[in-house]
């Protein structure tokens, strides 16, 4: 007669084998490139000068690893286990320490790691002096493996003004007022002239073999900053004025946004960012590996649809085409920057 189940002192178990799942063979033993963990939140405390500090963030995250023909699937407890930083440090060491913990505990060929965080900013508006509550997303990411790679970045609101209306406008100015071609331009340079204007934004990001080698996101907010009119969410009217003015004295294709934010970054590489190695005349060099992106996109206000430009060169390449005189446009952000 069987024992019944209650009497059995020690239950019956597999070896541990047969409960590793994800470890065992698949039954198509083929490699899969990416396996990814995403929409997905976690709170990390990130520490940098562009947060004022340390503040804890909750980020967005994707976590991407390779998986070998031999293996069924990833270890999906140990992600969120490597996910658990306790340390503050910035945004982009959060994710080489992650990657590089993923990696080793999957015990796979790379992993990779993205974070995504709006961050608040402490900007004054130009004009009537107030605080405004403004915000960026900053992002960083990882990747580890036989080529680790780190990069970071800076997406901010711009507003541009076309400049394709204005010689309209202008002409239509100079004929109804009376002024010679010549006055007309020279207006054009002093005052705001009519053009549709639009929304739109614009991110800069580095990308290096670690994170020590990244200039920082103060750094590059302030070239954003510098090279393109930011927006603010507080406008008195002499600040909303001020905004206007300057977008119209500077008006920009979303291509001239991301040509204006590229050759304005990589002329302010200095060897005071962060030590990095740089010629005689104190810009970085292409022993450094610094990879540069810039990215814009306008939600276009008399269209339907919008327009995008992007610009992804080694930093030495950069250089070496820009080698000339800096550009003699203005700077055309409203926001006084932190």
């Amino acid at each position: 007669m069987p024992t019944p189940m209650s009497s059995v002192t020690s239950p019956v178990r597999y070896d541990e084998a047969f409960y590793d799942v994800p470890n065992q063979r698949p039954a198509v033993p083929v490699a899969l490139q990416v396996v990814s963990v995403r929409n997905q939140q976690v709170l990390l405390h990130v520490a940098d000068d562009l947060v004022g500090g340390t503040l804890p963030l909750l980020c967005d995250v994707d976590v991407r690893v390779s998986l070998r023909a031999d293996q069924r699937g990833i270890h999906m407890s140990r992600i969120q286990t490597a996910l658990q930083a306790p340390e503050s440090l910035p945004l982009s060491h959060l994710a080489a320490a992650i990657a590089a913990r993923v990696q080793d505990t999957q015990r796979q060929e790379a992993a990779e790691v993205r974070l995504r965080a709006r961050v608040p900013l402490a900007t004054r508006t130009r004009v009537s002096g107030l605080p405004s509550p403004d915000t960026v997303e900053i992002s960083a990411v990882a990747t580890a493996g036989p080529e680790p790679r780190v990069g970071q970045g800076v997406t901010a609101t711009n507003m541009t003004a076309c400049p394709c209306m204005q010689g309209y406008a202008l002409t239509e100015l100079i004929n109804e007022v009376g002024l010679t071609t010549e006055e007309g331009s020279d207006l054009l340079r002093r005052l705001p002239i009519a053009t549709h204007s639009q929304r739109g934004t614009v991110r800069l990001g580095v990308e290096a073999a670690s994170a020590g080698a990244l200039p920082g996101y103060q750094h590059l907010y302030r070239t954003l900053a510098a090279h393109t009119t930011l927006t603010q969410e507080l406008l008195k009217r002499p600040d909303e004025y001020d905004l206007v003015r300057r977008a119209h004295l500077a008006p920009q294709f979303v291509e001239d946004v991301v040509r204006s934010v590229a050759s304005g970054f990589v002329r302010s590489l200095r060897t005071d960012q962060g030590g990095l190695a740089a010629d005689q005349d104190g810009l970085i060099v292409a022993e450094d590996g610094l990879v540069v992106e810039v990215e814009a996109e306008s939600h276009e206000s008399i269209h339907g649809h919008d327009v995008h430009a992007r610009l992804h060169a080694p930093a030495s390449d950069l250089i070496a085409t820009l080698t000339g005189p800096a550009p003699t446009e203005p700077p055309t952000s409203t926001a006084k920057t932190p």
